[in-house]
């Protein structure tokens, strides 16, 4: 009978501490769980900073290109008034001789002036507005890039933070029920 006792003592103890490490491993489990709830969410925070960013570098180009279009397009178009001024002039002065070439000359000049004023006009306000957008592009994408790495710093503060927490919190836990667990065992070990 008293090896009974002493089995039954021993098997209640064996299944006692079995309890304590399954209790153990919930916890464990509950913690590390919330925690990869945590790490999901700030890798997510990461992805949408770097599409941000991708975001951002694709506009800059687009607006690089449109603002080397419409240099080229000025450029063009400065060509081909010139080639037409100059095509005209010496059919004028093939047909008409030199005192009407010298008195087209004279109105080709005031045309010229006359077409300076309005393409300075027409392109002046189109290139004002392309470096405004080009400018307030660079301060958007200086200012995101503060905001994104100042998140970054934040995020590894407190993920140190929380995983500092989070290991002090296990070990609380699992020393409540390690209490727990021998007191029933003192307990039950009494009764007996």
């Amino acid at each position: 009978m008293a090896i009974n006792k002493k089995n039954e003592k021993e098997s209640t103890i064996v299944q006692a501490q079995s309890q304590g490490s399954a209790a153990s491993s919930v916890i464990d489990a509950v913690w590390d769980g919330w925690m990869n709830g945590v790490k999901m969410m700030y890798a997510y925070q990461r992805e949408m900073e770097n599409l941000t960013l991708q975001t951002l570098e694709r506009q800059k180009e687009i607006w690089a290109k449109t603002t080397e279009n419409m240099d080229k397009m000025e450029e063009e178009m400065k060509k081909f008034l010139e080639d037409i001024k100059v095509n005209y002039q010496n059919n004028v002065k093939n047909i008409g001789g030199e005192q009407i070439s010298k008195t087209f000359e004279e109105w080709t000049q005031r045309l010229e002036e006359i077409a300076a004023r309005i393409q300075q006009l027409t392109w002046t306000p189109g290139k004002a507005n392309m470096n405004v957008v080009n400018k307030s592009q660079e301060q958007l994408e200086a200012s995101l890039k503060n905001v994104i790495a100042q998140q970054q710093r934040t995020r590894e503060e407190v993920q140190s933070l929380m995983d500092n927490f989070l290991q002090q919190v296990k070990a609380t836990q699992k020393g409540v029920v390690d209490s727990f667990e021998a007191n029933k065992n003192n307990t039950i070990s009494l009764l007996k």
